[in-house]
């Protein structure tokens, strides 16, 4: 019998549900049996391999492995509501309990003399450094902001991912020899391709929330803001308080994570307002039960 080929999602697909469903085919099975284990180190380096941020993550990620958790249906007679295991929140307990990863890390390969730059420094661009340079590629990092991390570090509330997780897990890419260009605006591809670069990758994202072009939207702007640019205010220090009254247009992450923010910041009545019903707000359930918790209405 030939051995199994794992290098073929499909076979994931067929044995392992929740690695299936995760992005990233993280070995999920892997890492939990290690936490279990009290190989907290081991389990953090199974994940930094494969989805490279497993402290982020394990405070923001939408969990699809989750639903797909087959113990949520071999256990449905144990309970009312069987729950999966919570795969998610396990990476955060690896990356909360590791200690140090000198002896794991990798070492970059010599350089092979190839050049390459990465615009912005987010989760795609920090990604893309981190696995060139441990191929031997001389990696530059520019970003507007004066440090790396993009949509992790201006637009997730730091109540929900402390900067320090984002300062270590971004510091382990940077060491592996990455150059990090911070408050650099790229302003012309032209002028970066005229520079002699291998390969350029943009980067960049999308960091445009969706406006609504309502009446009176205009006259009222002062008391409007798009979501995540609000929430990159509020990382940023921008906005320090807002106004008793808060309403949140909105049923996704962001939106929760707005009124969240709102009610930290002096909100006293913070409602959200769905056109959909309660079960169909497209935010993930676990984000509605918190919001819930912490005194917001739909």
């Amino acid at each position: 019998m030939r051995p199994t080929d794992i290098r073929k999602p499909d076979y994931f697909h067929k044995v392992v549900d929740c690695q299936w469903a995760c992005p990233a085919h993280t070995p999920v099975p892997e890492y939990i049996r290690l936490i279990a284990a009290g190989k907290h180190d081991a389990a953090y380096m199974v994940n930094w391999w494969s989805n490279v941020f497993p402290g982020v993550l394990g405070r923001t990620c939408d969990r699809p492995c989750e639903p797909a958790c087959r113990r949520g249906r071999v256990e449905e007679g144990n309970g009312e509501k069987p729950e999966p295991v919570a795969i998610c929140r396990l990476k955060r307990v690896a990356a909360d309990n590791k200690g140090d990863l000198g002896a794991y890390m990798p070492k970059a390969k010599g350089g092979n003399g190839k050049r390459v730059a990465c615009i912005g420094a987010g989760p795609a661009s920090m990604t893309v450094a981190r696995d060139l340079a441990l191929e031997g590629y001389a990696v530059t990092v520019f970003d507007a902001d004066p440090k790396a991390g993009g949509f992790m570090r201006s637009q997730v509330p730091r109540f929900r991912l402390p900067e320090s997780v984002i300062d270590e897990e971004c510091d382990f890419i940077l060491d592996l020899g990455v150059e990090f260009r911070g408050g650099t605006r790229v302003e012309s591809l032209k002028n970066l391709i005229g520079q002699g670069w291998d390969a350029i990758f943009v980067g960049s994202g999308a960091p445009r929330g969706r406006d609504l072009d309502l009446p009176g939207r205009r006259e009222a702007a002062a008391n409007i803001h798009l979501g995540i640019d609000w929430l990159a205010s509020v990382s940023f220090q921008h906005i320090e308080k807002i106004g008793r009254r808060v309403i949140v247009l909105g049923g996704g992450n962001t939106a929760m994570d707005c009124c969240r923010s709102a009610r930290r910041l002096g909100g006293e009545d913070v409602k959200v307002i769905v056109r959909s019903g309660y079960e169909e707000m497209k935010a993930s359930p676990w984000e509605k039960k918190t919001r819930n918790t912490k005194g917001s209405r739909s």
